[in-house]
């Protein structure tokens, strides 16, 4: 019985669930009074984008979407447009390393950013499709920009985070 307990606590989507916690606090507490230009930093969407680059297409939206509604259950808007948009966010991240066989780190760090401003650009269109107006502004190009320089800063960190978040440990003995 405790044995399934303990498997359970110290599998990857477990920790994917804590860690996306703590990420999701700093983006709530800390990142949204920190605003370069007037621009809020959007470090759960580098986080995404690093668990895309780390793993598969797979990882990085599952990574997205478990992000995505823990996210959306604190914002005011409706329960799945984050959930949708960080999901492509790491889905993305993965597709856009898979044309290479063994990618260098500038190029990882350059794929974060392009996904995390991928995500700056999704978010409006998507509550424009849902039908909150004001979004789609030129105001998302200095958002874009913002967040791809934060990207360009944080990722090199969060990559080796999201790679521990969500390694697969095997784990030896009788079952």
């Amino acid at each position: 019985m405790f044995d399934r307990i303990i498997a359970a606590a110290a599998s990857r989507w477990f920790r994917l669930v804590l860690v996306s916690l703590l990420v999701l606090s700093l983006q709530t507490t800390l990142f949204s009074e920190v605003r370069p230009f007037g621009y809020a930093i959007q470090i759960l969407a580098i986080f995404v984008a690093c668990a895309g680059v780390t793993h598969d297409v797979y990882v990085g939206a599952v990574a997205g979407l478990v992000s995505g509604f823990m996210y959306d259950a604190i914002l005011a808007t409706p329960l799945g447009i984050s959930a949708l948009v960080l999901g492509v966010v790491g889905a993305a991240a993965a597709v856009m390393l898979q044309p290479f066989r063994d990618p260098t780190w500038w190029l990882r760090l350059l794929v974060v950013g392009v996904a995390a401003a991928l995500g700056e650009v999704v978010t409006p269109l998507l509550k424009a499709v849902v039908g909150l107006d004001g979004w789609l502004e030129w105001r998302i190009l200095g958002a874009l920009c913002v967040t791809f320089v934060a990207a360009m800063m944080f990722a090199a960190p969060m990559i080796s985070l999201a790679r521990w978040t969500l390694r697969e440990k095997v784990i030896y003995g009788s079952r």
